[in-house]
């Protein structure tokens, strides 16, 4: 079972928990990682923000980037995130701290998967003076969240390094850079999740 000194892994389904603002969504992530923090998680957090992207204004997704969340595009909500956490599960055998934050009740089952393959399942939301579960997120939390992320909050700093950006259907290269990517995602026949090479991947003999 993973420690709070291990790597975290924040996975923040943009799609039913969303943001309507550039100002607000360049916070989400930064206030989620200093309060992880403030909670003693002192291993290296990355969180992705995964969902329908095509739908999410591309302003918004720059600013989402630019405080160094990364991006996962799937075409569907419940089957493509779900494809992707399964990848997730099977590219990290080292046990890590994780979170879905949804607003999607359905999500709660694969918590079941990353405790069986030794990960730490985050539950309660790090953010929130409330009992409530990552999954699925009450709109009335998120909305109240959200409204919490001072402008002040969130201290300026160089990022580390580049966030990961991931066409979860087309295995696009992940360092092509913002623009190319939402390019990628407005102008490519993407494939169908079941054809999809990390699916092909998957079903494959090991």
């Amino acid at each position: 079972m993973a420690t709070k000194e291990a790597e975290t892994w924040i996975f923040w389904d943009i799609s039913s928990c969303s943001v309507s603002s550039t100002d607000v969504a360049s916070r989400v992530g930064p206030c989620i990682k200093r309060a992880l923090k403030n909670l003693g998680y002192s291993g290296c957090i990355t969180i992705s923000a995964i969902g329908i992207l095509t739908e999410i204004d591309t302003d918004v997704l720059r600013a989402v980037y630019s405080s160094g969340v990364s991006l996962t595009y799937v075409s569907s909500e419940r089957l493509g995130i779900t494809l992707e956490l399964m990848w997730w599960i099977k590219e990290h055998s080292i046990p890590a701290n994780f979170m879905l934050i949804s607003g999607d009740e359905i999500f709660r089952r694969n918590h079941r998967f990353f405790e069986e393959a030794g990960h730490n399942v985050i539950q309660k939301l790090p953010f929130d003076q409330q009992d409530v579960d990552s999954t699925p997120v009450p709109s009335p939390v998120w909305e109240n969240f959200l409204e919490s992320l001072r402008p002040d909050a969130i201290e300026s700093r160089v990022l580390e390094k580049e966030p990961g950006l991931v066409c979860g259907q087309c295995c696009l290269p992940d360092q092509q850079g913002f623009e190319n990517f939402t390019k990628h995602l407005k102008t490519h026949l993407h494939v169908s999740p079941e054809s999809s090479p990390r699916m092909m991947k998957r079903k494959q003999p090991e």
